[in-house]
């Protein structure tokens, strides 16, 4: 058998379980802005929320996992809206 080496660590469930935590913590930052503030631009959204220090990708993901999870939903292009 043989191993191969990559510089990148290896994922475990504890990298699993912290990245939803993560995840649900950002859905949830946005699922209430909308609430509070009702059907907002994507650009409004990450404006607001800081996203620019989340990480690659993370809000990206986040609005997409949002939408998918039914905690808002998407209007048109790039806007977002409460559920209710």
């Amino acid at each position: 058998m043989s191993s191969t080496f990559t510089p990148f660590p290896s994922s475990s469930s504890v990298d699993a379980d912290e990245n939803e935590w993560w995840l649900r913590r950002e859905i949830s930052l946005i699922q209430n802005l909308l609430e509070n503030e009702g059907e907002l631009p994507r650009k409004e959204i990450g404006d607001r929320l800081g996203c620019k220090y989340w990480g690659p990708m993370r809000f990206r993901a986040a609005l997409k996992q949002g939408v998918e999870r039914g905690a808002f939903r998407k209007t048109g292009h790039n806007r977002y809206a409460p559920v209710g």
